[in-house]
């Protein structure tokens, strides 16, 4: 339908057919390239004249002229206008290109000023039909410990209602807690939950365990996660098809206004284009103040995962290798997502229903792993299976700042930086004045060595390159973990850390090796184990990732 740029597969083929016959890439549009140019030409078919530099200025959030200026004349560059200069009268024409490309790129929702609350448009729901409804899964012909085992390491249940960049496969947990015989008489920590693998495996094997990380999102995931057994699953049903059923009957008021809720308003303007489209924001503001009268907490908290994982799902974001945005990827729908992601949900909740085993409890935490003998009891753990932030350069906290916002963990930039400033820093974004956990690396040779042949490979970097400093403050921090473990180990305990080595203009950093070295000057027995080895198309560097085992003996 013309003017109808509301993201889903279908749109998305008419992106690149047209693309393909135009011979442009509205693929390699950044989002506020892509806004800039949806925004004039919604103005020019709805009012047929040009937007002035401010109006255009106002829909990105920009508030210089010159970022705007180095936007219209990347989209010159790219043969979409032609740029005529701030001060002129028009700034910019559209070229032949561009009219052709006018129905994929028409976002009339963009030239909406006034927006309408979320009870205007909830008021707009009439009797609700049961149109959309979720289907039950056949039970495999397994049953017991086997048929938990199909469902962990086959179907991925309850791991797969969430994604989660630099995730270790389920199996590999499994493999792990059965090598070291761990059964339900012991308990297991994870100190960097991420997306709850160790814990949800845990769980599912009947074996009590801990979850902690500093991360909010994080930590919610995998609560939510571990609450499979708590979750009434006709209730879910019941309140997850009304919700699925409202949004379609909605469609056509949710194309024609623009909903504004406390959640959406909350994320500063520039960061909420970047991550969603107007139609998306419109859906996902719904849902969000639809589940939220959700009365069940359990059930109202699987809604909000899905809707976290839905948004994610249909957003402008890519994460390999870094978080960037394109808003002409080929992503679904927010309707489609998050009818994918209720499904597969409800069909995990079906199948664990009908296991009929002792599920383990589980205890998750959202606090710092570096002060873990602060909350954990001494010699309370058997077990440890975890995989730390690699030292890649990737701050997680960018990864999840829409989950942030739409979870009402954070308010503000300043509440981000409170979360950052604990965590491990595997990030040059992640160093501070006040960090100082280098000093607890000072005394080895090896990873002194590193840092000075990446102080000489960035010697001519002054900004935003300290490499160097991160490398330092990383295995410092992990020094940190290492020693808080001891604490909270049992003798003879077992801790698994998945690492992975990194490299930076060819300087190699053996991630296991080192963690190894520093694990043997703490007290444990060290050993390595491959997992698997990274290839990069930026470099002919192998990368190992590695299993670092350690024992805690008596000392």
């Amino acid at each position: 339908m013309k003017g109808e740029n509301h993201g889903g597969k279908e749109i998305y083929e008419k992106y690149r057919k047209l693309s393909s016959k135009f011979k442009v890439k509205l693929n390699e549009l950044t989002y506020r390239q892509y806004l800039a140019l949806s925004y004039i030409v919604s103005k020019i078919s709805s009012e047929n004249k040009y937007p002035s530099k401010d109006e255009i200025k106002k829909v990105i959030g920009f508030t210089t002229d010159r970022m705007l200026y180095i936007t219209l004349k990347a989209l010159e560059r790219k043969g979409f206008i032609k740029f005529n200069g701030l001060d002129s009268h028009p700034i910019c024409q559209i070229t032949e290109i561009t009219q052709q490309l006018r129905e994929v790129l028409e976002d009339r929702l963009l030239l909406i000023k006034n927006f309408t609350t979320y009870l205007n448009v909830r008021n707009k729901v009439k009797d609700v039909r049961i149109v959309e409804k979720l289907s039950a899964p056949q039970l495999p012909l397994l049953e017991g410990l086997e048929l938990v085992r199909y469902l962990n390491n086959e179907k991925h249940v309850v791991h797969r209602w969430y994604t989660y960049l630099e995730d270790f496969p389920p199996g590999l947990v499994w493999k792990y807690i059965e090598s070291f015989r761990v059964s339900r008489e012991h308990k297991i920590l994870d100190p960097f939950v991420g997306s709850g693998t160790t814990c949800v495996v845990a769980k599912l094997r009947g074996i009590d365990n801990i979850g902690v990380d500093i991360n909010p999102v994080a930590s919610f995931v995998t609560r939510v996660k571990t609450s499979f057994d708590r979750i009434p699953i006709g209730e879910f049903k019941k309140e997850a098809e009304t919700i699925l059923n409202e949004i379609s009957q909605l469609s056509t008021v949710l194309k024609n206004c623009r909903l504004a809720t406390k959640v959406l308003e909350r994320m500063p303007k520039m960061e909420l284009y970047q991550w969603l489209k107007p139609i998306t924001q419109n859906y996902v503001a719904y849902a969000r103040e639809r589940v939220d009268e959700v009365e069940n907490q359990s059930v109202r908290e699987v809604l909000e995962l899905a809707l976290i994982e839905s948004a994610l799902e249909s957003s402008n974001a890519t994460f390999c290798p870094s978080t960037t945005f394109y808003p002409f990827r080929r992503k679904p729908s927010f309707p489609q997502a998050f009818k994918e992601e209720i499904q597969k949900m409800y069909e995990d909740l079906f199948l664990l229903s009908r296991a009929g085993a002792k599920w383990g409890n589980s205890t998750v935490l959202v606090e710092d792993s570096k002060e873990m003998s602060r909350f954990i009891d001494s010699n309370d753990i058997d077990f440890v299976f975890t995989s730390p932030p690699y030292p890649n350069d990737l701050e997680y906290t960018r990864q999840t700042k829409l989950e942030l916002y739409l979870l009402g963990f954070i308010e503000s930039e300043k509440d981000i930086q409170q979360i950052k400033r604990k965590m491990i820093k595997s990030s040059t974004k992640l160093i501070y004045r006040e960090s100082n956990s280098d000093k607890y690396v000072e005394k080895y040779e090896s990873i002194q060595l590193i840092i000075s042949k990446l102080e000489k490979a960035f010697s001519d970097k002054n900004w935003g390159w300290n490499y160097p400093k991160m490398v330092a403050e990383y295995f410092g921090d992990l020094h940190i973990v290492l020693s808080e473990l001891r604490e909270v180990l049992k003798k003879d305990g077992i801790a698994c850390f998945v690492v992975g080595d990194q490299t930076y203009k060819g300087i190699l950093i053996p991630v296991g090796k080192i963690l190894c070295e520093i694990a043997a000057d703490l007290g444990f027995k060290t050993r390595l184990e491959l997992f698997r080895v990274r290839r990069s198309t930026l470099h002919d560097i192998p990368l190992k990732e590695e299993v670092v085992i350690l024992e805690k003996e008596e000392g």
